[in-house]
């Protein structure tokens, strides 16, 4: 008999034919197999039982990259094969799959890099079907080198003899090359025409010695580096990018010396050493041995975001610097990262001293993903999904519409999604939509992805705030091609996004689920700033049945930067904290504000602002130099309290079952009498976990599910995992519980509205 055989999902560039061929060559099967539009397909003569043997061994055995979503086989007619062989790919259907990320050099990669008798030695370039560059490059759709911006790098003969031979684990490598064949580099010197394009990789080991800041071209975009012992220099490049507080990333050379600075468990170095490689939030060790100069990184924090060399170029540059380097994003305050080389060239010139680029294009920019991990069972929260996680988004059983559907996501943390022939698409993070620059790159990331499925939205989905960029280009959208659109509640798309991705939306049991959305802001049904929410999805419908008690909302835009303004709002009309809470102000803004506050236009119930509020009275923070400054503080100075915390004070805060309205009076008592700050700010953590057993109790929910910014809070989701195990606790997965999740939760609620 003959059948076809049908793999759909994350099945392209990652070796999958090459895999198929050698199974169907070693059960000595006949026929063929190829890429389409859709994915994976392939026929094959032989006896039933070979064909059932064949097509569970591709499902069991596939390989490490591949992810399947769908797959097939169905009897045709008969066909007489002389062999196995790989066929051309069918490019002439709409594409129909999964879009595979950029993922981490693979260890065969590596071995071979460093390896000073492989013909791949030093070359910084070096990829396999295992790993390496994939969606960043994408030009068209299938993944096949013409489609991608190695079209131009003509293979020499050994590189070719490897991409022909289905037995090599470079055939069909799209990114197959070496150093006779394959990318040059130059590097630049800031403000100069001049380049050195000989012993680079030496030079830019010398410079970080010399105390130089070097911007160089990563997978998705540049990276600003230098020597992350040297606090001079760090302080350069904060003074230099406008970044004076915001932690910086760092890029270890190795486990061993990064185990010398911070406390590792197995669940981190999993994550780290995986084909993501995100950048990874890890707690700081009292006594740190590595030499960095760990203030300068991350002021006032008791973590580091940590990340592992993921590409050949940072592998090769490490191991030869033998220390650690600050890794971050190659941009200007507040616009997204820096991909294309002219611009960063002239741009990044005000920062760098030298630029290290290379004429392999980046068709769609992308930061490193970043993750943190709760401290009750390791799990990890996604803070930031872009270079290794995203645009793939695979959820088993998830049902979607059939039509093409476009969601815009929103403003802070932007990303926009995509419903196509019953997949989802999650675009990596954007960026806030505040700069023309972000706005310009969201337009191109997507219109590069329209492009590439072939397709036009026949819906398109935005937020309720008609200010967001992103909810006044999707009516441009929808107005310029007469598409129809729709508009989704912010905290709703929050609620939808965690129910799906925990398989709750469509579930047979027919039991109530609580939600808890916790944000900063987003425009409520009644008109004013929502963030403190408690709804409840039963019967397929969606009620908002609680919220956090209404404050003043003023000062637009600057109350989320100054949580003084926050704590202005949250405390101002308890008795004695007026005088102190005046000392944070000028007379003049101290009468505008009170002005303000005695008739506010919008009111809201923004768990974020209280968090703001809470800082900015214990005196840890008056005024932000970046978004969450506040929250991630008044967390640190919590954890840390927590570590130290007795049994006897542990046993005061457990037995705390304030009411809503209370918390505040609460705050403000213990600061009064002059307690130790650690404690009132693991106190009001408490107190939040409380207020949701409490809201659960009173409407005998169960299940719980998380989402909003307030949830990146990892002692948070430890403190609700640890004291509320008698429930059913629902938290992201994939997805970041901040507003990178919007655009999914407005995919889903599209089939509501």
């Amino acid at each position: 008999m003959t059948v076809h055989i049908h793999i759909s999902g994350q099945v392209q560039g990652v070796g999958f034919r090459p895999f198929i061929y050698r199974l169907a060559v070693q059960k000595n099967l006949k026929g063929w197999v190829s890429n389409g539009n859709d994915g994976v397909h392939a026929e094959v003569s032989g006896t039933p039982e070979e064909i059932e043997s064949f097509y569970h061994n591709i499902l069991w055995q596939k390989p490490v990259l591949a992810k399947i979503t769908r797959s097939s086989y169905k009897e045709v007619h008969e066909k007489n094969f002389q062999n196995f062989e790989i066929r051309e790919s069918d490019k002439n259907t709409q594409p129909n799959l999964l879009l595979t990320p950029d993922v981490a050099m693979c260890a065969e990669c590596r071995r071979e890099i460093h390896n000073k008798k492989d013909r791949r030695y030093a070359y910084p370039f070096t990829t396999c079907t295992n790993c390496g560059v994939r969606y960043s490059i994408i030009e068209a759709l299938p993944y096949d080198r013409e489609n991608t911006s190695m079209k131009n790098f003509i293979q020499c003969t050994d590189c070719q003899l490897e991409y022909n031979n289905p037995l090599d684990r470079r055939y069909f490598s799209q990114t197959n090359s070496c150093a006779l064949c394959g990318v040059d580099m130059k590097l630049y010197e800031a403000h100069s025409d001049t380049y050195i394009f000989e012993n680079i990789l030496q030079k830019v080991v010398e410079f970080w010695k010399e105390g130089k800041i070097v911007a160089i071209k990563n997978l998705g975009g540049y990276l600003l580096t230098c020597d992350a012992t040297n606090a001079d220099t760090i302080n350069q490049l904060r003074k230099r990018k406008k970044r004076p507080c915001k932690p910086f990333a760092l890029m270890y050379p190795s486990v061993e010396i990064l185990e010398k600075d911070v406390i590792l468990h197995s669940e981190g170095l999993k994550f780290l050493q995986s084909p993501e490689s995100p950048i990874v939030l890890l707690e700081t060790k009292d006594k740190m041995e590595s030499g960095i100069a760990k203030q300068a990184i991350a002021p006032h924090l008791s973590f580091l975001g940590v990340m592992l060399p993921h590409s050949p170029l940072f592998s090769l540059l490490l191991a030869d610097f033998e220390q650690a380097i600050i890794a971050t994003s190659g941009n200007l305050s507040n616009s997204p990262i820096i991909f294309e080389d002219d611009k960063a060239i002239t741009d990044l010139s005000t920062v760098a001293d030298y630029i290290l680029t290379h004429n392999r294009s980046i068709c769609v920019p992308q930061d490193d993903s970043v993750a943190s991990f709760n401290y009750f069972d390791n799990q990890p929260i996604i803070l930031r999904r872009a270079r290794g996680l995203a645009p793939t988004f695979i959820q088993k059983d998830l049902k979607v519409s059939e039509q093409t559907i476009l969601a815009m996501g929103a403003m802070m943390k932007s990303s926009f999604a995509l419903a196509h022939q019953k997949n989802v698409y999650i675009s990596q993070y954007l960026g806030d939509l505040e700069s023309y620059e972000t706005q310009e790159n969201y337009k191109l990331v997507l219109t590069h992805f329209l492009k590439l499925f072939k397709t036009k939205p026949e819906k398109i989905i935005i937020d309720k705030h008609p200010d967001y960029f992103s909810t006044q280009f999707g009516k441009e959208l929808a107005e310029n091609e007469g598409i129809e659109i729709k508009e989704v509640q912010h905290h709703l798309a929050h609620f939808a996004a965690v129910l799906a991705e925990n398989n709750l939306i469509a579930s047979p049991e027919n039991e109530a689920i609580l939600g808890i959305i916790w944000d900063g802001t987003g425009l409520g049904e009644d008109g004013n700033i929502w963030g403190g929410e408690f709804f409840v999805f039963d019967n397929q419908c969606f009620h908002r049945v609680s919220h956090f008690p209404y404050f003043p909302m003023i000062a637009r835009d600057k109350m989320p930067k100054e949580p003084r303004i926050s704590a202005l709002c949250s405390f101002g009309n308890i008795e004695n904290i007026k005088q102190v809470l005046e000392t944070k102000f000028t007379k003049t803004e101290w009468q505008v504000y009170q002005n303000l506050i005695s008739k506010p236009k919008v009111q809201t119930s923004s768990i974020g602002r209280l968090f703001d509020a809470t800082a900015s009275l214990l005196g840890i923070l008056d005024k932000a130099s970046y978004e969450g400054e506040a929250a991630m503080l008044i967390e640190n100075v919590a954890f840390r309290y927590y570590k130290k915390i007795s049994i006897f004070e542990l046993s005061i805060l457990e037995s705390l079952n304030l009411p809503l309205e209370a918390i505040l009076q609460e705050i403000v008592q213990d600061w009064q009498a002059k307690k130790d700050i650690g404690f009132i700010a693991l106190k009001f953590h408490y107190l939040l976990v409380h207020q949701i057993k409490k809201i659960s109790q009173q409407l005998n929910i169960k299940k719980i599910a998380f989402s909003g910014g307030v949830f990146q809070n990892a002692l948070l989701v430890m403190l609700i995992k640890k004291y509320l195990q008698d429930f059913d606790l629902y938290f992201h997965k994939q997805l970041s519980p901040n507003d990178e999740n919007i655009a999914f939760g407005q995919i889903i609620l599209s089939s509501f509205i």
